[in-house]
């Protein structure tokens, strides 16, 4: 028996035939034998295994059918924990992923299936003869990014962490933020492993290992420390309150002098809606596979806020950053453009407006310009912008309709009561009053360089 080895089993539940696309093993060899069957109707299974002293196995396997495609990956290295992982495509959606985080010779499960599955128990009895459903209509690979639906979407909590792979559109790396892939590892990753409770980011134990990220597997953060910080930290809060009204001040003023001296404890995220936007760029550069060649670290790290690139996080700095990048016009990666300029956004620039609290950035997805002779109630281009959004239950009632939504669609989430992180798709005109435009940002340049459309 080898060294190491994964025996690997993917149950199709797509309710359509999958066919092998493609292999890759970058360690290891297949098991002689036991390599990927050409097909999988009900499961399909393959194993890989090390070849040489002191060496793992790891590699991938990608299974197309007529709605899309899962890729496996897993590696389970001479030295350290095995890690798994499965990336859907298309109307395709992972159903549930198991494999052990340690163990010489493990097998690992996958089971796909449909974001909206056919019937699959038969026609039932009516005077009229079963039609059978019209075929999806073809769609060209990358034509557009991947829209998952008009209505902004509070976090999918639970399920497996899909691994997110290079994709032709830099947009479709930000759509997969957008109820796609399981919350918790995904705040982790865009927040470089800093963990608290206060903003919603509840830690899963284990770390997703993603390449950049200074931390992965399991988490060795005491989270009781930061507990008892917030609580030391509020209870200075209110003896300085205290002391102040004592000294004849008003309860309202006193509230806000002793907030002042002791702020409250975000040590999650600075800016949220900057935070999505530099991971999306920050992945795009991560999912090259060897970015050096044409853009550095030292280069992003100029705009992008992020401790994997800069070495230091600066609070505060996501959207001050990116703008003064863009505004210095010899760099050429990021373009600015005011207001009424006459410039067409594209998707994947980047939207800016005003807030009083600091502004607010985020992806453009798709931009409409106003047709000649449009009717006057319209009187702006419409655009659609994927973006880091708060949600708390007890103030941000706009959250609700999108939940209710979702839970007649057979997706219901609970979410307790306090501030959690979200993204949303935002449906936006140019002349909104609600964010207004501060301006675009081309990124067309650093999208070429990082090899995206």
């Amino acid at each position: 028996m080898a060294a190491r080895s994964v025996v690997c089993t993917l149950i199709n539940k797509t309710g359509e035939p999958l066919s092998l696309a493609d292999t890759r093993l970058d360690h290891g060899i297949f098991t002689p034998g036991e390599t990927p069957p050409a097909t999988c109707n009900g499961a399909a299974s393959w194993s890989g295994e090390s070849d040489g002293l002191m060496t793992g196995t790891e590699g991938r396997v990608t299974y197309k059918g007529p709605s899309g495609a899962v890729t496996l990956h897993w590696n389970n290295p001479f030295v350290g924990d095995n890690d798994y992982g499965a990336t859907p495509a298309g109307d395709y959606v992972i159903e549930e992923f198991q494999g052990p985080e340690a163990g010489s010779n493990v097998s690992a499960t996958c089971v796909v299936g449909r974001k909206c599955r056919p019937d699959l128990t038969g026609p039932k009895a009516t005077d009229e003869p079963a039609q059978a459903p019209p075929a999806p209509p073809a769609r060209p690979a990358a034509a557009a990014p991947e829209a998952p639906g008009k209505d902004s979407h509070a976090p999918k909590l639970g399920g497996q962490l899909t691994v997110i792979t290079r994709k032709d559109w830099l947009v479709d790396i930000a759509w997969q933020a957008v109820n796609c892939i399981e919350w918790s590892p995904l705040i982790l990753e865009i927040t470089e492993n800093r963990h608290g409770s206060q903003s919603g980011a509840e830690c899963p134990g284990t770390l997703p290992a993603f390449p950049g990220v200074k931390e992965g597997g399991r988490c060795r953060r005491s989270h009781d420390a930061l507990a008892r910080t917030r609580v030391e930290r509020e209870a200075s809060c209110d003896a300085e309150a205290k002391r102040l009204r004592a000294a004849g001040m008003e309860p309202s003023a006193a509230e806000q002098e002793a907030r002042k001296k002791h702020p409250l404890l975000y040590n999650d995220f600075y800016s949220w809606c900057g935070d999505l936007v530099t991971w999306v760029f920050w992945k795009a550069w991560a999912l090259r596979g060897s970015p050096e060649d044409k853009i550095t670290k030292t280069e992003l790290g100029k705009f992008l806020n992020r401790e994997a690139l800069n070495g230091a996080w600066q609070p505060g700095k996501n959207l001050s950053m990116v703008e003064a990048y863009a505004k210095e016009a010899f760099t050429g990666l990021l373009v600015w453009h005011p207001p009424g300029d006459g410039y067409l956004p594209r998707p994947g620039d980047i939207f800016m407006a005003n807030r009083a609290a600091g502004g607010h950035i985020a992806i453009v997805a798709d931009y409409e310009r106003e047709p000649p002779g449009a009717q006057p109630e319209r009187g702006a281009d419409l655009f659609t912008t994927i973006d880091g959004k708060s949600f708390d239950l007890d103030r941000e009632r706009g959250w609700l309709p999108s939940l209710e939504k979702l839970r007649k669609e057979g997706h219901a989430i609970e979410l307790p009561a306090g501030k959690w992180q979200g993204v949303a798709q935002t449906r936006r005109r140019s002349n909104d009053k609600k964010d207004p435009l501060r301006g675009f940002i081309d990124t067309s340049k650093l999208r070429e360089v990082l090899g995206y459309r």
